[in-house]
């Protein structure tokens, strides 16, 4: 009974412990999808397997144990590498291009298609030759043209 009881204090001690290394890990993850490695093309610094995310990691587990919050560990590793380092470009500067440049080429696409779709549908004027027939812009100027040539 006595061993029961010391085990259930153990496990009352540790608990604590274990839930704070969980919610610590689920920190360094969040944080390290926000950053790409330096060394993977491709690859997060939570899912990279290079030596050089493992150190990111765990200087991003350092800063968490030691209570900096999230953006202040982005913005340490933005002084250091750049913006190129986040997975997701800012919304400022020259990034704002990729996050703008989607919608203004949607739309351009969808004005350009419009105008097509509104002049292949327009009818060309008709227009009648000597003898009453109707003819459409392109044979009426071939028809101009044969007239020219042949002088009639």
């Amino acid at each position: 009974m006595r061993w029961l009881a010391c085990l259930l204090v153990v496990l009352m001690l540790v608990a604590p412990a274990l839930a704070h290394a969980d919610a610590l890990d689920e920190g360094v993850r969040r944080v390290g999808l926000q950053l790409q490695c330096p060394v993977c093309e491709g690859e997060n610094v939570a899912d990279s397997p290079s030596g050089l995310a493992g150190d990111m990691r765990n200087v991003i587990r350092t800063k968490l144990a030691a209570g900096e919050p999230d953006q202040q560990i982005l913005d340490e590793f933005v002084a250091s590498y750049g913006d190129s380092i986040l997975t997701e470009p800012p919304k400022r500067g020259i990034s704002l291009g990729v996050w703008i440049g989607p919608v203004v080429g949607l739309l351009l696409g969808i004005a350009l298609v419009a105008l097509l779709l509104r002049t292949w549908r327009r009818p060309r004027p008709a227009l009648a030759t000597p003898n009453g027939l109707a003819l459409d812009q392109d044979a009426a100027d071939e028809f101009h043209q044969f007239r020219e040539e042949f002088g009639r």
